[in-house]
């Protein structure tokens, strides 16, 4: 989700001061947030619009009371929250519940469960449902209107010469995003050179995107793919996450070098022209000085599979059923937890090189648990080490293990949900409900 709020006007005077925003602010240990994005559909499995009195917009506006409106040139960009948290818009209309960090799993789960039912009242006099999917099964990229916000106006015009598969990937995908605390710049380190080994085989197990324009496509996940075709330069595996001690002054020059898609000038919008941010601050001409609310503002521009802003963000995962989400959650909580990364020093997941790990979310898309990785354990073989170890930091953080049970029924059955869509007599395709319930055993 990405709405912009102003923040520090402070002018930039040094690039040392840039590394300050990936130090956390008052982190805890083992605090958890979840950004889960869902699709606006119709009874006939067809993304529905932003706009009119049956879109999206409509039914956010019923869902507003008591919550606040954040609004764009009139008309609603996101919704927040009262007592925290997000309700937020990516640019084909899909309806992302950001939820505020808790240090426990439970107030994540009332947190998305308690939005997700009132969103669904909300669009169900609409004529839409939201569905936890990776990708819309019927639609082509420019079937429906964008979201009306300034910045996805720049975003279209720039992915339209970054890569083929852009546009699908802001209208048309939806994604698990799982955000988690580190306390200083040393367990950073350790926690990406834990998580990066295991991204291909949870999402392997929670492929969920087979469907594209009504066929059955040779891919379980097509995110990956969509991705990989989407911005070479901001999103994919930066090469510093592979040090074997990235630094934040590591992620900040990643970031410097990465074109400015956009600035903010009195309240309004401007598109970069196509250089760097470190171009920027050396010559900003009639928009200088460049500030620190710049900089936030371009980290968020930013898509890599592991992105790192004053905590880590896990992005690979395809949109699953709400007991997968949380499965997810509580598996990444308890591998990374300290706990958890000793366990796995002791046995650890071969590290991939850079290219290897790119081939293996690929090959992880296409395949889901049939996925046969290159080197080390298989994907059922990975995922039981996973889950012990996993569990025990888990029990270390007085969170119960039983929360992984719907993802480790899955990988013990050696499925993914997108062996879960069927086709239904009319045609269309319909897969996993969000809340986990029906006939999949989520």
């Amino acid at each position: 989700m990405s709405t912009y709020q102003p923040g520090s006007q402070i002018p930039i005077t040094s690039r040392a001061h840039l590394s300050d925003a990936f130090d956390p602010q008052a982190p805890e240990e083992g605090r958890v947030g979840v950004e889960w994005e869902l699709l606006p559909m119709d009874d006939g499995g067809g993304m529905v619009s932003y706009f009119g009195p049956a879109g999206v917009e409509a039914a956010l506006s019923r869902f507003s009371p008591p919550h606040g409106l954040l609004l764009e040139d009139g008309h609603i960009a996101a919704l927040k929250l009262q007592g925290g948290g997000m309700v937020g818009l990516e640019p084909g209309g899909q309806v992302e519940l950001a939820s505020p960090p808790f240090g426990r799993l439970a107030r994540i789960r009332t947190f998305l469960e308690n939005n997700l039912r009132g969103m669904e009242a909300a669009a169900r006099p609409c004529g839409f449902r939201l569905k936890a999917w990776g990708v819309a099964p019927q639609n082509g990229e420019e079937d429906l209107p964008d979201v009306p916000k300034a910045r996805y106006g720049i975003l279209r015009d720039h992915l339209l010469r970054a890569g083929r598969l852009g546009r699908r990937m802001m209208k048309l995908t939806a994604s698990t995003q799982v955000c988690l605390d580190y306390r200083d710049e040393a367990e950073m380190g350790e926690m990406v050179a834990a998580v990066l080994p295991v991204l291909p085989h949870i999402a392997a197990s929670l492929a969920n995107g087979p469907i594209f324009r009504g066929r059955r496509t040779s891919w379980s996940s097509q995110r990956p793919r969509i991705w990989r075709g989407t911005d070479a330069r901001r999103c994919g595996l930066p090469a510093f996450l592979f040090k074997p001690r990235p630094t934040y002054a590591d992620a900040a020059r990643w970031s410097l070098g990465r074109p400015l898609l956009f600035l903010v000038r009195e309240g309004r919008f401007v598109p970069g022209d196509g250089r760097s941010f470190d171009d920027w601050l050396r010559a900003p001409g009639a928009f200088g000085p460049m500030t620190m609310d710049d900089w936030t503002l371009h980290l968020s521009t930013l898509f890599p599979e592991v992105r790192l802003r004053g905590y880590l963000e896990v992005r690979t995962l395809d949109s699953v059923p709400l007991p997968l989400v949380m499965a997810a959650a509580a598996l990444l909580k308890g591998l990374l937890s300290e706990e958890g990364r000793r366990i796995m020093a002791k046995a650890p997941l071969p590290l991939p090189h850079r290219a290897t790990l790119g081939r293996a979310l690929l090959e992880a898309g296409r395949h889901g648990p049939r996925w046969n990785p290159e080197a080390g354990p298989s994907v059922k073989e990975a995922m039981a080490a996973l889950f012990r170890a996993g569990s025990a930091g888990l029990r270390g953080l007085g969170e119960d293990p039983g929360e992984v049970e719907p993802l480790r029924r899955l990988v013990r059955d050696g499925l993914c949900p997108a062996d879960f869509w069927k086709q239904v007599s009319a045609g269309d395709w319909v897969g996993p409900d969000p809340l986990g319930m029906g006939e999949s055993p989520f």
